[in-house]
């Protein structure tokens, strides 16, 4: 090696190129499960507080482009759609009956404030949380469960 400068400038240059390749990369799509996309359901919302459970808010909760989102939960914490993934899909017997569970979360942050969404699928119910956390402290957290919504 008769010049580290050139050695060091090229060791440089091929981490930056890494670096930058890593970060430029688009988001990646919002994940759609045949199973889910298009769903709505008629959902009660609980909102949970130290001494105990809030009463019932009859609201949505709707299952479209790879997102989850309701109507209540963009009402009372401005909460806009947040992408899904897919944690567990399985099918399984029960008394005889098939039984198709399916368990999502979805993240969102925005400003100071993050979101969480956990909700488990099965057949036609749904079940689930959401919880509002400000700077690593959780503000509101509220629990859902409802029905699918039939079709006319």
């Amino acid at each position: 090696m008769k010049n580290p400068i050139t050695f060091k400038a090229l060791l440089l240059g091929t981490g930056l190129l890494a670096v930058s390749t890593a970060f430029s990369q688009k988001a990646a799509p919002a994940q759609k499960n045949k199973f889910l996309e298009g769903k709505k359901y008629n959902v009660q919302f609980y909102e949970v507080k130290p001494t105990g459970r809030g009463k019932a808010l009859a609201s949505n909760f709707i299952i479209k482009g790879g997102k989850v989102e309701s109507d209540l939960m963009y009402e009372k914490m401005q909460l806009n759609p947040a992408a899904y993934k897919v944690v567990l899909d399985t099918t399984y017997t029960e008394d005889e009956t098939e039984m198709h569970m399916v368990k999502i979360e979805a993240e969102l942050a925005e400003e100071k404030n993050e979101f969480k969404w956990e909700a488990t699928i099965t057949n036609y119910d749904v079940e689930g949380t959401i919880i509002q956390m400000k700077s690593g402290v959780e503000k509101k957290k509220y629990e859902f469960a409802g029905t699918e919504k039939t079709k006319k």
